[in-house]
């Protein structure tokens, strides 16, 4: 089944396709240096997943992929309007009741350390 959420003890580096190289070094680290008593803060990590299921669930792939057609690809002088227009696509969207219980928690769970 594939994970929204991905606490730090379930990621390597290997995982940058899924939780990106920041966290996935976080996640080496706190599994590699933890054990050797150097403190890595825990924590957890959104994936890649739930980031297209957010896109899915707001029908926000076609939008952006019409919305960057109009992109002057060759002086990008429309660059700082196509991107007001995407941040605005982002913000007017939602989080499903299934990404935001499963984000309280793993805050929850990482609070309770």
């Amino acid at each position: 089944m594939r994970k929204f959420i991905k606490v730090f003890k379930e990621i390597t580096i290997k995982d940058i396709h899924e939780v990106g190289g920041k966290n996935a070094s976080l996640g080496e680290m706190y599994n590699k240096l933890t054990s050797q008593g150097i403190k890595v803060p825990d924590g957890f990590a959104t994936t890649s997943y739930a980031f297209w299921t957010f896109l899915d669930e707001n029908n926000l792939t076609n939008k952006l992929i019409e919305l960057l057609k109009n992109l002057n690809r060759d002086t990008y002088s429309n660059l700082n309007n196509i991107g007001t227009q995407a941040r605005e696509l982002f913000l007017n969207a939602s989080f499903s009741e299934k990404f935001i219980t499963q984000i309280k928690k793993a805050y929850k769970e990482l609070s309770g350390k």
